[in-house]
């Protein structure tokens, strides 16, 4: 682009944060001249979907979005995406976990670290007499230390929450299996105020969590029966992938794949790219859209103190292994979405989402499509291992807790190395410092998952802010 006209914003990275950045930046200002850089060949960075002439529909990273947050939706909205939103097929419902090497039912109700039916809890053979008992405590047990009403504690990781509410057992039996399915994270270390504040805010605000959750799901059934827009997650006809694809086809040559930008400076009226290509880009504003490693050593030159504070965001691995099989060669009913597995069950899997299941035309018929996850944050050298390695781990859990013992017709394997931020004790109290930071660069900003959110939604919703506050700029 030697010699092209002086950009209004160049966005750096062209995962969904930085698409979104790009079409926003668009919206509210339609003749800015803006470009994405993606170093790689491909827009949507971690959203992928692979569709097959065979009609497998075959989410390649993450495969669900969350619609209590409403970014990403109004995105797809915007992009004329609505009538190929699919939710979670009715057919089945909730998820297994295991428990000393079988598959249980997690407790109807439960919500990922508490209950909200303390009776199915109860029931659960999940847990012991004991470890009911001490649930149930939550019931009656007092606000924590420094709780009171409209006033939240001091951030403390999710073990602790837990442990002090609903004790140990719960912890390693259910919330520490289900909370590192989404986060893939240590809970010792993970902010609860980061990732799940709105524990802390039941506590707050009822005193009991599961007092306060049952309240909560009284009046989701009522938003429900009114008519709620979507359920609570959903994807599209065509997988994960449609929506970074939709947006990338309306940003259309202002993505420039295979374009890594290897230096960041300031400029004569605004800021420098420098692509690894050897070309040279000015841009009055910049939208730093990339894990936080990666944005750290692009800022470097700019500020030093900024770049410490990214790098000391962690990052977590994990691989998955997918296959299909034909229906018969599963002899599990395939009644739920998938399983998860606590860390003391001392296994190499982390959970298996059963994609056919769980989403409509994700497999031709006859077929079952597969997901099993694999590392996490007491194996991390596991996501590292070799393709026939991780193959080999995956069925070999199949075998053993499904009972799948047929070849698969159709493997993938994809890792994610060093791709999910950890957002340790302390992570809210270092955004801020990173926010600050950034803000005194006028004409920079910085989006992504590792600041505010990890999930798609959190993503969009960051990419959207970062073009709000460059535009703002002027």
């Amino acid at each position: 682009m030697t010699g092209a006209p002086h950009l209004d914003v160049a966005v750096i990275g062209g995962g969904v944060a930085g698409l979104a950045a790009a079409h926003r930046v668009l919206e509210l200002a339609p003749s800015a001249e803006v470009r994405v850089f993606e170093a790689g060949p491909r827009p949507g960075g971690w959203l992928q979907t692979e569709r097959t002439d065979e009609g497998y529909v075959i989410d390649r990273g993450p495969d669900s979005i969350l619609t209590e947050k409403p970014a990403a939706m109004r995105l797809a909205e915007r992009l004329g995406l609505a009538a190929e939103v699919v939710a979670t097929e009715p057919g089945a419902h909730g998820a297994y976990i295991v428990h000393d090497g079988r598959l249980e039912r997690v407790p109807e109700g439960f919500s990922v670290l508490a209950p909200s039916d303390p009776i199915a809890l109860a029931r659960s053979p999940l847990l012991t007499v004991r470890g009911r008992l001490r649930a149930a405590a939550d019931l009656v047990l007092p606000r924590g230390r420094g709780v009171s009403k409209g006033h939240l504690p001091p951030d403390q990781s999710l073990a602790a929450f837990v442990r002090r509410r609903f004790g140990g057992e719960v912890l390693d039996r259910l919330a520490q299996p289900l909370a590192g399915g989404i986060y893939g994270a240590d809970p010792e270390r993970l902010s609860l105020a980061a990732t799940m504040p709105r524990f802390l805010a039941l506590e707050a605000t009822h005193r009991s969590v599961t007092i306060g959750l049952m309240r909560r799901v009284r009046a989701a059934r009522a938003r429900a029966a009114s008519g709620a827009r979507y359920h609570l997650f959903a994807s599209f006809r065509r997988g994960i992938g449609a929506l970074p694809e939709a947006v990338a086809a309306a940003l259309g040559e202002r993505v420039r794949l295979g374009a890594s930008v290897a230096t960041l400076a300031e400029g004569r009226s605004g800021y420098r790219l420098g692509l690894a290509s050897g070309e040279t880009i000015a841009a009055r504003r910049v939208i730093v859209a990339v894990p936080a490693p990666r944005a750290a050593a692009l800022v470097e030159r700019l500020d030093a103190t900024l770049a410490g504070h990214l790098r000391a965001i962690r990052y977590g691995s994990a691989a998955v292994v997918t296959l299909a099989y034909a229906r018969e060669a599963v002899p599990h009913p395939l009644d739920a979405y998938g399983f998860v597995v606590p860390a003391i069950e001392g296994r190499l899997v982390l959970a298996s989402t059963w994609s056919s299941v769980k989403w409509p035309g994700r497999a031709p018929a006859g077929k079952v499509l597969l997901r099993v996850f694999l590392g996490g944050a007491t194996r991390p050298e596991v996501p590292r291992l070799g393709d026939a390695q991780l193959l080999a781990a995956a069925r070999r859990e199949l075998r053993a807790l499904m009972g799948v013992e047929a070849p698969p017709g159709l493997v993938r394997v994809d890792r994610f190395l060093d791709a999910m931020p950890h957002y340790h004790v302390g992570h809210l109290d270092r955004v801020e410092a990173i926010e600050d930071r950034a803000s005194a660069m006028a004409g920079l900003s910085l989006a992504g998952n590792a600041y505010r959110g990890v999930g798609i939604p959190d993503a969009v919703a960051s990419g959207e802010r970062a073009a709000d506050e460059v535009l703002r700029d002027g």
